[in-house]
């Protein structure tokens, strides 16, 4: 062999050894950000499932959020009771007495209210058709649990709620999936829907949208407001995933023997709102990229209540349209704390029109 060929046969050795050190450089680079990112995965979920909130964990068995029984403190009010069944508010008889019909109420925040019987709907309802005096008694058990979203729920309905044997199971849900789920991973779109539904699993994706989208976004952008806060992104939308954990929720209540009620999503938010009134109303918007805006924050929201009104058109169930009863009143805005959450003075007109709708049941 020429003493060039020898030169020309080590130069490739080289290039050769120096790529391959390239790839385990990149190899042992990525390796490392895959446990890092682990890392972080990890202790962000030992911190929302166990250390969040004393007042309830996630329960890996069910794999559900669970309130913890106890009296739990709040900033500048009373503190809100847990029974011993996992449920907000005093111990009830089980089963119902002979002649009573068993009502719960499964939801989330809305639901849940402020954690006691005369500041939540359900403890206001179950007030309310018992002094209206139908010939019937009713007891409602207020199912709801902050944060909860439709699979969430469905977990906790088949884990907890089913088991009490209830005769009706009225069902306040949307917001969480509407609020926290990119809009890709809710449609019927295999690959796309896949993807984002495995990212939006990841509480470091959570964690990151809500940092960028809730609390650094409205610091650097305003919402857009008027006639071009409308893309038209929204005009169409399905969200598929939401009404398919709709539909199971159905199924599972009818399976028991169960009569299910749907409700519509109320909220704050009006196609004539200006930045000034979505400040003083303090209107938050989803956690992604798209639906910055009043006009498509709007069509949203109306595309879930369509999909709300469609399965209950569908599946032969009862509808109880909030949305349609309190979005069109004069006093609407005084109704809500914010985007979605009942004011007082809102649960409490919840509760009387829900005395209306289901008095017959």
């Amino acid at each position: 062999m020429s003493h060039s060929a020898r030169i020309d046969g080590a130069a490739r050795s080289g290039e050769r050894l120096a790529h391959w050190g390239l790839l385990k450089t990149i190899g042992v680079g990525v390796l490392l950000a895959i446990l890092a990112f682990g890392a972080v995965e990890t202790l962000l979920r030992g911190w929302v499932y166990l250390i969040r909130d004393p007042s309830e964990r996630f329960d890996t068995a069910t794999g559900t959020f669970v309130l913890v029984p106890g009296s739990h403190p709040r900033p500048r009010a009373r503190p809100f009771l847990v029974n011993s069944r996992g449920f907000v508010g005093d111990e009830f008889q089980d089963p119902a007495p002979s002649g009573t019909i068993r009502m719960v109420t499964v939801g989330d925040s809305c639901t849940f209210g402020a954690g006691t019987t005369g500041e939540s709907y359900p403890g206001l309802l179950e007030r309310h058709l018992n002094d209206a005096g139908h010939g019937r008694r009713y007891q409602v058990i207020n199912a709801g649990i902050r944060g909860l979203n439709t699979e969430l729920a469905l977990r906790r309905l088949i884990t907890k709620v089913m088991p009490l044997g209830p005769d009706v199971v009225t069902v306040y849900l949307g917001w969480n999936d509407l609020m926290k789920f990119e809009p890709m991973g809710q449609v019927e779109k295999p690959g796309i829907r896949i993807l984002a539904r495995m990212l939006d699993r990841l509480w470091v994706v959570k964690g990151m949208r809500k940092l960028l989208f809730y609390y650094l976004r409205p610091l650097v952008l305003t919402p857009a407001t008027g006639p071009r806060s409308r893309t038209g992104a929204f005009r169409d939308y399905e969200p598929a995933v939401f009404e398919q954990n709709l539909r199971r929720i159905i199924a599972t209540v009818r399976d028991a023997g169960g009569r299910v009620v749907l409700f519509t999503l109320p909220s704050v938010v009006s196609d004539d709102m200006t930045i000034e009134d979505l400040r003083r109303a303090q209107v938050v918007f989803p956690y992604y990229a798209s639906a910055y805006g009043v006009g498509d924050l709007v069509d949203v929201i109306a595309a879930y209540n369509r999909a709300i009104r469609r399965m209950a058109k569908q599946e032969h169930v009862r509808l109880v349209d909030l949305a349609l009863e309190i979005d069109g009143r004069p006093d609407r805005r005084s109704l809500f704390h914010d985007t979605m959450h009942p004011s007082q003075k809102g649960r409490e007109l919840i509760a009387r029109i829900l005395v209306q709708r289901l008095s017959d049941l």
